[in-house]
This record gives structure tokens, C-alpha cells and sequence, in this order.
């Protein structure tokens, strides 16, 4: 047998938003009923190079596919010219352990946190939301409002960046919503009648307050994806409905793990995991008139969804190269 090697060229024909949303809303469907394996990401800290790698196994009956990512965090990465995040996914045939495909994984990363993102808002935002708010605007804010745009009607996208420059060439970046978007110069001007925010930096500090948000506006806190990042006002997680997607990564790496463990929040404070209320295991109706915040830290089952999906439409057009790896 042959492994199929595929590069991040080759993946993005074969990877819409649509189908990937739908993919990573079965497999949080999937998880709530638990037919997954998922044990939490390990973590290799490397400080001396202000980075850390991640690896992240999991397992998805209804697909029959198993994966283990492989991926980095760089904050300095720029200076290279390389992606803060990069990552390496192999999906293996759960029969026998052999490895299907090789494939990039950073663009894959980066659609299917997008995809987490608008499943969370299709069952916590108000149906009727128009307005996105954007606290930051990296690769991650890019795919966050490519997969909105697929659930909601977006009339106006208001965007706040550490740097004017950083918020032109986002604009530029995206001329489907160039003449919806505004350039915002503080965060508060930015989240401010804000439908959804959707924060998607690297701080380690709260950057945006309760008074500053709509009675019921709906948050994507995306950012946090370590011990010791944070970037909501805790108070916020304490008179809001919180919704994370795994416990044991969110208590150690999400929005929620700061103020856990200054103990200004406890677990009472969660709601719910994402899986539970796409499964019907608890509802979502009744949290559309309040603020909801969706705790993202990226589950390796939404890595599994993708991977499979990109697998079988490779297989199907017969794109990448076959080799005897084994």
C-alpha cells in the first residue's frame, strides 16, 4: 500500500467553508454523544524560542478515521516570514494503524476554527445578527468571517488591529467585504453594537469589557489557546452563559483558565460543551437573549473531520502523489 502526500497547494481546492462547517457541526454532534476518542493536546513548551509544539490524537466512529496532528505555535514567527502556526496531519486507517495520507495541516487548522466558529454561533447568536465585530486581524479573523458569512446576513464588519497597517492589509486581504468593513481605532469603538465578536489575538490580559458589549451580542473567544492567555474581562464569563468545547483543553488553555485559576470563576460557570447542544443534549434556544461566549481552543475530532474530507476528495480527483512510505 501507498501513502498519499498532500501539500496545502493541492488541499484548498478540495476544501470549501460550506462543507467543512458541516463536517465539524457532525463530528461536535459526534462528541456530545460520545463516539470519540479524544485524549487532551500535549503540550512541548519551548520558551528559550517563545513557542510551543502541540500534538493532538483523536478518533471518529462515524468516519471510521483516526488522525495525530503535529503543530507550533510561534509567536516571533514573522520574522522568518513563516506562519506563527504551522501544522503536519496524518490520517491513519484505524484497522491496521497504516498511514493513509501526509498533509499539510495549517490551512486545514485555520478553516476548521473558522468552521468551530460559526457552528458555535449558528446555535448561541441571534439568529437576526448583522453586525461582526473583529478583535484582531490575523489568518485566524480572516476564516472566522469567511465561515459567519456562511450562517449569517452580514451587513457591516467593524475591525480592530494593534497596527493601522495590520487592519489595511486585512481589508485588502478580503475584498468580499471591503465596503462593509470598518477600521476601528480602539477595541471599545470596535465590539461596540457588535452582533458577534469574535477575538482572535495572542494577549495575556482581558482587552475587552462587559459595558463595552450588547445585552445579548454572542462571543467567539478564539485567542486563548494556552495556559496563561486571556483576553475577556472575567466578569464577562461570570454574568454570561459560557460554552466551551472540551473541559479538560479549556480549563487548561482557554478563555476559562485564567480565571479558574484565580478561582473568579469555577465550573459552575459553564453552561455547556458545543457537543451538547448540537447533539440536543441541553438547549440553545433560551441563551439568545443574553451574552453567550463560545471558549475555543481546537478539538483534534474537528482536525479528524477535515482530514477525512480532504482524503476522500483527493481520492475522488486524484490529486497528490502516492508513495512507499512503509
Amino acid at each position: 500500500m501507498k501513502t498519499l502526500i498532500l501539500t496545502r497547494q493541492q488541499i484548498k481546492p478540495l476544501l470549501s467553508m460550506s462543507k467543512a462547517i458541516r463536517a465539524v457541526e457532525a463530528v461536535f454532534k459526534a462528541q456530545g454523544q460520545n463516539k470519540v476518542q479524544m485524549p487532551a493536546k500535549i503540550y512541548l513548551d519551548l520558551k528559550k524560542y517563545h513557542g510551543d509544539f502541540r500534538a493532538m490524537p483523536a478518533f471518529v466512529e462515524s468516519l471510521n478515521a483516526a488522525t495525530l496532528k503535529w503543530v507550533n505555535s510561534h509567536s516571533r514567527n514573522a520574522k522568518y516570514q513563516m506562519p506563527a502556526v504551522m501544522a503536519v496531519l496524518i490520517l491513519s486507517d484505524p484497522r491496521n494503524g497504516f498511514p493513509l495520507c501526509i498533509m499539510d495541516g495549517t490551512y486545514a487548522t485555520d478553516i476548521r476554527t473558522g468552521a468551530a466558529g460559526a457552528v458555535a454561533a449558528k446555535y448561541l447568536a441571534r439568529q437576526d445578527s448583522k453586525v461582526i465585530s473583529l478583535v484582531g486581524c490575523g489568518r485566524q479573523a480572516q476564516t472566522q468571517l469567511e465561515a459567519l458569512e456562511q450562517v449569517f446576513k452580514i451587513e457591516q464588519v467593524k475591525i480592530w488591529g494593534h497596527e493601522e497597517t495590520v487592519m489595511k492589509s486585512f481589508k485588502k486581504a478580503m475584498p468580499l467585504f471591503r465596503k462593509r468593513m470598518v477600521l476601528c481605532q480602539t477595541i471599545k469603538e470596535c465590539v461596540t453594537d457588535g452582533d458577534i465578536v469574535v477575538t482572535t489575538t495572542p494577549s495575556r490580559k482581558p482587552i475587552v469589557k462587559l459595558n463595552w458589549l450588547k445585552k445579548n451580542a454572542h462571543v467567539n473567544a478564539i485567542g486563548a489557546d494556552a495556559a496563561g492567555k486571556q483576553e475577556l474581562d472575567p466578569i464577562i464569563l461570570k454574568k454570561g452563559k459560557v460554552v466551551i468545547d472540551d473541559w479538560t483543553q479549556a480549563s487548561h488553555s482557554g478563555e476559562i483558565n485564567v480565571p479558574l485559576k484565580k478561582k473568579q470563576i469555577s465550573q459552575r460557570n459553564i453552561h455547556a460543551e458545543l457537543g451538547e447542544l448540537v447533539s440536543r443534549k441541553k438547549a440553545s434556544a433560551s441563551l439568545r437573549n443574553t451574552i453567550t461566549v463560545f471558549d475555543s481552543t481546537g478539538l483534534a475530532v474537528q482536525d479528524t473531520a477535515v482530514a477525512h474530507l480532504i482524503y476522500k476528495e483527493a481520492r475522488k480527483k486524484k490529486t497528490g502523489k502516492l508513495i512507499q512510505l512503509i
